[in-house]
């Protein structure tokens, strides 16, 4: 796989989920699903072991065969993919990049440690010995919403001028003060935000894609409305506003009682294109079944662009 840079790095990239039986094993066939809708709804690139791929509840094995069967798929059909390599010990982080890097990802994807927030010191050391594993694949950092601690601007300037190894990072964005003190981090790396700020973070910020929320409910519309933001970008706008809305009344009335995970697994049951339920790992909540056909509802009928039979992807 080539190496990915801040340049290629780009566009609508899909998650793996993990899909689970009811005695809560990983459901295989679900990852093949999974992989199958990404590659025919054309996604940019794929990755896993994010948080909605639930790595902190994973075993060591299902990590192997998880990251093998990704690359495998991915190389056979030469579609990009990142390794989330982070684990909830940093010394297992190491070894989840050493044991995978023959895998010859496109970059490994890591969350800064969280049992306490890193001073800037610390953060280099980590930084250091991630990057000497990683080598000469590059490195993505998710500094998810709920971090410990929230990278700012400024921060992201430093840290990608004293890491080159460092070509992107995953963000949850920002209003168009944020982006404008983002500038100067983004012409060395490559900015992804939240997927359903894409258009906003594209046609009026810095961004230059996005790990999509948005494909959790459908990879296909995601795709196509990730290329509409180029073809037809007032309309693109337009949509992201009643993606908004859709989102706030579906979604996140759920979102003080259940994780990110549990979420983003309730927008792929809704969105009905893989084997997967809503189903999430022990101590982690699920939304209860019952509940995803009324955001399944809500989500097809306020937002019917995003399910066309004839979404076209080519």
């Amino acid at each position: 796989m080539e190496l990915l840079t801040s340049n290629t790095l780009q566009g609508t990239w899909s998650t793996i989920l993990l899909p689970l039986d009811k005695s809560e094993n990983i459901n295989w066939g679900g990852i093949e699903s999974q992989l199958n809708a990404f590659a025919e709804a054309k996604v940019n690139g794929i990755y896993f072991n994010g948080t909605a791929g639930e790595f902190f509840s994973q075993t060591d094995e299902e990590f192997l065969r998880l990251a093998t069967t990704v690359a495998d798929f991915c190389h056979k059909r030469n579609i990009a993919f990142q390794i989330g390599a982070t684990h909830p010990q940093a010394t297992d982080t190491l070894k989840r990049i050493k044991e995978t890097h023959h895998l010859s990802p496109g970059a490994f994807q890591v969350i800064l440690p969280e049992w306490s927030p890193l001073n800037w010191e610390e953060l280099r050391r980590f930084l250091e010995r991630v990057i000497a594993a990683a080598h000469p694949i590059p490195i993505v950092i998710y500094n998810p919403p709920y971090a410990q601690k929230i990278l700012q601007p400024e921060e992201w300037s430093e840290i990608a001028t004293a890491f080159p190894a460092l070509i992107g990072i995953k963000v949850a964005g920002g209003d168009a003060t944020w982006h404008e003190a983002m500038h100067e981090a983004a012409e060395k790396l490559s900015v992804f935000v939240a997927g359903i700020r894409l258009a906003s973070g594209i046609i009026k910020g810095c961004a230059r894609g996005s790990y999509s929320n948005l494909a959790c409910l459908s990879p296909k519309g995601a795709v196509q409305w990730g290329r509409r933001i180029f073809t037809d970008p007032d309309l693109a706008l337009q949509q992201e506003d009643e993606i908004t809305r859709v989102f706030e009344r579906a979604i996140v009335p759920f979102r003080e009682k259940f994780s990110n995970s549990a979420l983003d697994k309730a927008l792929a049951a809704a969105g009905g294109w893989a084997e997967l339920s809503p189903s999430t790992r022990w101590p982690l909540a699920s939304i209860p079944s019952s509940d995803i056909q009324n955001i399944a509802t809500q989500f097809r009928e306020g937002l019917p662009f995003l399910f066309e039979e004839n979404n076209s992807v080519e």
